[in-house]
């Protein structure tokens, strides 16, 4: 039983355990400096993705870029640059002893196309977001630790002897190449820009490549790829939806393999905006062709997580501070919520919207309303590749299409009768039933690519 057992963990996460330190390894890492057709930076920030030698020594947790953003590197399955956790893993210190980080690892698949970065929108560039992470708590940091995580990115780079992943020299053989600078007479601060840029442009290179099953349907019957110009999700719905029905009155409508009649009609169901039964409204929130706003919206999931451990009514019951006597981010008021401590919860935008600056306040709104707006607020996730992107939503509860869509179901049920604090206007479209729930999760699986080919 105890052998059962060890073997089981190891085929569930990945790892080693030597002396007092968790090591999580890839399986199979992927040869980087062979791939001569990219260019250098590209190759370069590959291999700085996936140096784990950045964390903390001061942990138990080695970790990367790539440790929280699998592609084939797990015997798991395939990712979509996601990782396996509801919330991923951290490396555990004395003075923060927690294993859990905020959120579930989203995919990194088409970032290079998103205006804020995180499900809350912390950081307003890739860039930005690589020093965030090389300095915080997913390698291990602890507030405060960001000049010593930035030494010992500097260190690692000059000390380097051609290890790891990917190597094609030494890193300071390489950013001679590629930036035309000798590391050890640059500054820390010149080197950390270096580092930031080197890896944003790799992750940059991580694009769909839009031939799912739903592409290659929608292609062959003529339907547009994404709304035009000026034109929302509700009525790029509307207008596909009206296509759909002439091509089938004419009898001109083509199936292909892995989008049949089920996934049309889950289709329908995503892009109906209005009625009183199957309507998903999805659409309004994830329009082609990335299938996602890239905005922020509340869907209740916070205040569903909250209350599930505290009571339904507590979160709407919970004191939230205005505009004018609050200090944003607020660790309460961005943290995992505890059974034992019900003044944490996470609030998503709420922490970091801008208030002055951002294009989703509406004229004549105050800041207290226009903060009040954003509680619970997240960041829409893309649809696309979902089969390798489970657990669902940034608290990572659900693992099935069947589950994430009752709860949507639920929870617009609830908005209706405003039960939902600051409810996403949206929410209260969606009218759909269990029966909906096998059209569109056979819809959803149409959106899948075959990431077997490696990206």
């Amino acid at each position: 039983m105890l052998k059962k057992a060890i073997l089981f963990i190891f085929l569930i996460i990945p790892a080693i355990i030597l002396s007092d330190r968790l090591i999580i390894r890839p399986v199979e890492g992927r040869n980087i400096a062979e791939k001569k057709d990219r260019p250098a930076i590209v190759r370069l920030g590959e291999r700085l993705f996936r140096d784990d030698r950045f964390s903390t020594p001061k942990g138990d947790l080695p970790a990367s870029c790539s440790t929280c953003h699998l592609l084939d590197e797990d015997p798991q399955g395939l990712r979509a640059y996601a990782d396996f956790f509801n919330r991923s893993w951290v490396s555990s210190r004395i003075h923060d002893p927690r294993r859990l980080e905020l959120r579930n690892s989203p995919t990194l698949f088409d970032v290079g196309e998103m205006e804020r970065l995180h499900y809350d929108g912390e950081f307003p560039s890739l860039e930005a977001l690589v020093k965030g992470t090389l300095s915080g708590r997913p390698m291990g940091w602890l507030p405060g630790e960001e000049p010593a995580a930035f030494d010992h990115v500097l260190k690692v780079l000059i000390n380097d002897r051609a290890e790891g992943p990917g190597a094609a020299g030494t890193y300071r053989e390489e950013f001679r190449k590629t930036f035309n600078v000798d590391l050890e007479k640059i500054d820390r601060d010149r080197a950390l820009v270096l580092v930031a840029k080197a890896i944003a442009e790799f992750t940059r290179t991580l694009k769909t490549r839009k031939d799912s099953a739903y592409d290659k349907f929608a292609l062959l019957n003529g339907l547009d790829a994404s709304p035009a110009a000026g034109e929302d999700g509700p009525a790029f719905g509307q207008k596909t939806i009206a296509r759909l029905t002439r091509l089938e009155q004419n009898k001109t409508l083509k199936f292909i393999p892995g989008f049949g009649q089920t996934e049309l009609d889950g289709l329908k169901i995503f892009l109906r905006t209005e009625g009183e039964n199957s309507t998903g409204n999805c659409v309004a929130c994830h329009a082609p062709p990335n299938f996602t706003d890239h905005s922020f919206h509340n869907k209740g999931i916070s205040q569903r997580e909250y209350d599930k451990l505290h009571g339904e009514g507590r979160f709407a019951a919970l004191v939230i501070p205005d505009a004018s006597t609050t200090v944003r981010p607020s660790s309460q008021f961005r943290e995992i919520p505890s059974p034992s401590n019900p003044a944490l919860v996470d609030l998503g935008h709420w922490n970091f919207v801008d208030l002055k600056q951002s294009p989703l306040r509406r004229a004549g709104e105050t800041d207290d309303a226009f903060l009040r707006r954003m509680i619970g607020t997240f960041k829409t996730p893309t649809l696309r590749n979902l089969a390798h992107t489970q657990p669902y939503f940034h608290d990572g509860l659900y693992h099935k299409f069947d589950e994430i869509l009752e709860e949507m179901r639920l929870i617009s049920e609830m908005a209706r009768e405003s039960r939902i604090r600051q409810a996403d206007e949206e929410l209260l479209k969606i009218r759909i039933s269990k029966a909906d729930f096998k059209p569109l999760s056979a819809f959803l699986d149409s959106l899948n690519e075959d990431l077997r080919r490696g990206y």
